[in-house]
């Protein structure tokens, strides 16, 4: 129950009972400083009719919960109610201010700056007058009436100053009045004229001819003299001073969307339900609760498409049951899967000669295209993924190559259940403090809605893999890179880094996954679900909701160990970053609870977002200052359960380990991004490199399926 600045808290209800008349109604208020003492307990009797009313003693703002009980005269006591009440802040406008000068008087030398202040608060105000140069002189004035005096010395005080005064109790506003003393003296090079004696110089008088003793605004016009929203009514006789353009006015300068004729506190311009019962509440749409939604399914009647839901359904905007299923949320299904390019022997790496020669053209191992693949079915209340691994958008494998159809197997829970279990190593989430199971910093932490695998924080060294990616630190230990979408291949396996929102995103004309950056999403929407974690918890973009029924972009809760405050910028992976409560709008796993399309009542989500909500800048190596970017980019651990030994294709291959190799034998990939040559005195002898290299094939050799993919070959064997 909202009460607006002013009115009285005045709560009123009904009663059923044999003997209205003798039952009391007690109500216990609680304040904000105190959920659990009462602020206030009173009590009142209903009359004849069953009907009561309460006064609560309360004229400033705050916020209260009322609990209400109805005892008769037998004793028997009712259910309690419970209400919210508000009693909202005044709407504290810039205040308006008129200027006038008044003259010594004869023998003396202090005249006066007098003047009007128009505020809800005229006591909260104070006035001053900064003359050029000079000390600043303070006024005096009227909290009753608004009116001010600043007592001026003609002889010493500099005509040329400025006027300032500040109003507001609750939000305190300041504003100046570049003002000249209208003081006759011999007349010089430097003055200037006034023609009418209003205090505002001819140069800045919109309003010359100013009639005598009255205030006048900053433009040097009297209200006699304005018409400021042109409705044909000047600003002394209008009593609705901001008509729109073309609107029809009344005598009193009102047109209707300023009236409000069933004051109820809307106009009638917006007013949706134009006959509001006296005494009942309205909402922004002008409606009370008699008003609307009659099925009781959160959308008014008005604009309830499915008006006899019943009781219980999940409705959308439009009142109608959502459909909806988690299965819906999977591309590339019923092979309607697009066809897509591995772009890398374009950007300079080594082509990829896998896949079909052509879009739509059998799999002729020539490459370098290839058609996302995806099937979902339900088993024990788990969606069971089956991808081949391929995005839904064209692709560099770069350093890794090259991407290849993977069998991939992907178990999702339908119904999530939130871990309380506990006790977990902190290892890869230190904010967790061991409440839930940290996720890998390496390999598969959850599944694009392509298919494709998404991938822990840190690269092979033990680096951010995207704090890399931004420059933040110099990876001295293997060369890195990654592709279009911040995303590249292990072996044959294509996974996600940083930035799987391209996988919902339209090129425009003109335009390919290679102009991709997130500031091209539609920021005026709710981003939709790109990924699902093994926790049946799903991983939305970065826009959504900001608490007000508005749309905002989301941001992390983690913020870097910056190089000028002694750290590494990432260098040392997950350890270098730092999580900050409240910083940002996300927990420790980087996710929340809250609305969104597909769950209108809430659950709790992943946000895949760039920003963090730290406001530190970065250096980074180029000597660039940067923003702070959005660590961990998809989850740090996960909020519900999450079975990952049962994930069929959990053992993916993660990016490269030290000295520029990974062998990751559970998915028959040895990923050799780079050689390293080490100089020998001998010339003729075998490099070490290629020694070492030999030695790890064979190792690869004994756990048998193992495929060898080179990476550049722009190097010098010595």
């Amino acid at each position: 129950t909202n009460f607006s600045w002013g009115e009285s808290v005045l709560l009123s209800g009904w009663v059923v009972d044999e003997s209205p008349n003798s039952t009391t109604i007690t109500a216990t208020v609680y304040g904000a400083e105190s959920l659990s003492t009462p602020s206030l307990v009173t009590s009142s009797s209903s009359d004849e009719e069953g009907v009561w009313e309460i006064l609560l003693p309360y004229d400033t703002p705050g916020t209260w919960a009322v609990q209400f009980v109805a005892t008769d005269e037998a004793n028997q006591a009712s259910s309690t109610k419970i209400v919210n009440v508000n009693l909202n802040y005044p709407i504290e406008d810039m205040v308006l201010v008129t200027l006038r000068y008044e003259a010594p008087q004869e023998n003396e030398t202090t005249g006066l700056i007098k003047g009007d202040l128009v505020h809800l608060f005229p006591s909260s105000c104070a006035v001053e007058y900064w003359p050029q140069g000079q000390s600043t002189i303070d006024g005096f004035v009227n909290g009753s009436d608004g009116t001010f005096q600043i007592p001026v010395d003609v002889t010493t005080v500099a005509k040329q100053g400025d006027f300032w005064v500040s109003c507001g109790v609750y939000d305190v506003r300041t504003r100046n009045i570049s003002y000249q003393l209208p003081i006759p003296d011999e007349p010089s090079e430097d003055t200037i004229s006034d023609q009418d004696n209003d205090g505002i110089v001819d140069a800045d008088d919109v309003c010359p001819n100013t009639p005598n003793d009255e205030p006048v605004w900053p433009n040097g016009c009297a209200d006699s003299q304005l018409d400021s929203d042109g409705d044909g009514i000047t600003d002394d006789n209008d009593m609705c001073p901001n008509t729109y353009p073309g609107e029809i006015v009344d005598s009193n300068g009102c047109s209707d969307t300023q009236k409000d004729a069933d004051g109820d506190g809307i106009s009638d311009a917006g007013d949706q339900c134009p006959n509001t019962p006296a005494q009942e509440v309205a909402d922004a749409n002008g409606c009370s609760d008699s008003q609307k939604d009659q099925d009781g399914d959160g959308v008014q009647d008005s604009l309830d498409q499915c008006p006899n839901t019943l009781p219980g359904t999940t409705v959308d905007a439009t009142g109608c049951e959502i459909t909806w299923v988690p299965q819906d949320s999977w591309l590339c299904q019923n092979g309607q899967g697009p066809w897509v390019k591995d772009f890398n022997a374009e950007e300079g790496y080594n082509s990829n000669t896998n896949g079909a020669s052509s879009a739509g053209a059998s799999n002729d191992n020539v490459g370098p295209w290839f058609q996302c693949e995806v099937s979902v079915s339900t088993q024990n209340g788990e969606m069971v993924v089956d991808a081949n691994g391929i995005p839904n958008h064209d692709f560099l494998s770069t350093m890794g190559c090259c991407v290849d159809e993977v069998d991939l197997e992907w178990h999702i829970p339908l119904n999530p259940v939130n871990d309380t279990n506990g006790g977990y190593n902190t290892a890869n989430c230190p904010a967790s403090a061991g409440r839930w199971e940290c996720a890998p910093d390496r390999g598969p932490v959850a599944v694009s809605i392509n298919g494709a695998p998404i991938y822990g924080v840190e690269e092979g060294p033990g680096g951010d893999a995207i704090a890399l990616n931004f420059k933040y630190f110099v990876e001295d230990r293997q060369p890195i890179a990654l592709g279009y979408c911040t995303a590249h291949a292990a072996g044959n396996n294509y996974h996600y880094h940083y930035d799987a929102q391209c996988s919902t995103w339209t090129p425009g004309v003109g335009e390919t996954i290679s102009d991709y950056d997130w500031t091209k999403l539609d920021s005026t929407q709710h981003s939709p679900i790109i990924a699902w974690s093994f926790d049946g918890y799903p991983i939305y973009g970065m826009y959504g909701n900001d608490g007000n029924g508005g749309i905002r972009a989301i941001t992390s809760s983690y913020e870097i160990e910056r190089t000028e405050e002694g750290g590494d910028q990432g260098y040392n992976g997950i350890s270098d970053w730092n999580y900050v409560a409240d910083m940002g709008d996300l927990d420790e796993c980087n996710g929340r609870f809250g609305p969104t399309p597909e769950y209108p009542n809430g659950i709790y989500h992943y946000v895949s977002t760039p920003l963090s909500g730290s406001t530190k800048i970065v250096t980074d190596t180029d000597g660039n200052q940067v923003p702070m970017i959005g660590m961990p980019y998809f989850l740090l651990c996960y909020h519900g359960v999450a079975d990952l030994d049962a994930q069929p294709s959990g053992g993916q291959g993660g990016p490269p380990g030290p000295g520029g190799r990974s062998y990751e034998y559970n998915t028959m990939a040895l990923y050799y991004s780079e050689p390293v040559h080490i100089e020998t005195e001998n010339t003729e002898q075998i490099p070490i490199w290629i020694d070492f290299t030999v030695t790890m094939l064979l190792l690869a050799i004994l756990f048998g399926g193992v495929s060898v993919i080179t990476g550049r070959r722009d190097y010098n064997t010595g």
